[in-house]
């Protein structure tokens, strides 16, 4: 058998897709695997952070085009970058058991047990709207500067004295295999960006050949991902949003943290919702309206 994969080029989206192969061989056994590395639209733009960009997508386009262009049979995503709505041609056919899906704050120097102990004036990067709007509700002294590129490559800024800080995903570092001095942040206080750490795959809905993979999806990843993915759908948030969400299942239950802050840090909410994990549709739909609800009034 063999599996035409699309995938961006950098060292993690090549590691997810090795990830992927494993993954899948352990339910159908070996095979070939061809690797198409395509160049997306926010690989290319780096000058910017993204929300000034302006939408989501930027890293999926390109590279689920070449599964509709039939170069490919499947894209390997971080689930994260996906947008809210897809070409109705495509569907995630698979996920992937989750990595971590919480923010790590990376330092070089100076380390920190809690946001607070950040001095005062410390430069912290990142270019996401809600991982900024978040730091700051903790700890209005710090300077916030947008942050852009690769996981790698943020790393090197913060070694070359750029940052005092930098806020990434503890998925990315785990899965390079890295081991920098950080603090994971606890998601009931800093709930991350919705699929954070979930490998996504996606196929033409129709193809028969694909269709099989949709029986070795992780369960419990299925679950809290498509959770989240209904809360996005009715919070109405993207990238520029300062919104956080993430689903854990605790026995047959589906536990749903959501977060949203206003820009400049100031007012905060943090909302569970709980349920059986089988409803975590209906449970990330009342989140996402519940946040939409308030979004006008704390984003004013």
């Amino acid at each position: 058998m063999k599996i035409r994969v699309a995938t961006r080029g950098s060292k993690l989206s090549l590691k997810q897709t090795e990830a992927f192969k494993d993954y899948l061989e352990g339910f159908i056994g070996r095979f070939e695997m061809e690797v198409k590395i395509i160049k997306t639209g926010g690989d290319l733009i780096q000058d910017k952070p993204l929300y000034e960009i302006g939408r989501k997508g930027l890293f999926e386009k390109e590279v689920n085009m070449a599964v509709l262009n039939g170069e490919a049979d499947v894209a390997v995503h971080s689930m994260k970058d996906l947008p809210r709505e897809m070409d109705p041609r495509l569907d995630i056919v698979m996920v992937l058991p989750r990595e971590v899906p919480n923010d790590s704050i990376v330092f070089s120097r100076s380390g920190v047990k809690d946001i607070v102990e950040i001095p005062r004036g410390s430069v912290v990067g990142t270019s996401s709207v809600r991982r900024s709007s978040f730091i700051l509700h903790y700890n209005d002294g710090v300077k916030v500067r947008p942050l852009r590129g690769n996981l790698d490559t943020r790393m090197e800024k913060l070694y070359n004295k750029e940052y005092d800080y930098i806020i990434v995903a503890e998925a990315g570092i785990r899965r390079l295999g890295l081991n920098p001095k950080r603090l994971v942040l606890p998601l009931d206080k800093f709930p991350p960006e919705p699929n954070q750490g979930v490998i996504a795959i996606v196929g033409i809905k129709d193809d028969l050949k694909i269709k099989q993979l949709y029986t070795f999806s992780d369960r419990n990843t299925y679950y809290t991902s498509f959770a989240e993915r209904e809360f996005l759908m009715e919070a109405q948030a993207g990238c520029h949003s300062p919104v956080g969400a993430v689903a854990r299942i605790q026995g047959e239950k589906l536990l749903l943290i959501a977060g949203i802050a206003s820009s400049d840090g100031r007012e905060m909410h943090i909302f569970r919702f709980k349920g059986e994990k089988e409803e975590f549709a209906k449970i990330g739909r009342r989140a996402g309206e519940l946040l939409y609800s308030i979004s006008e009034k704390v984003l004013r």
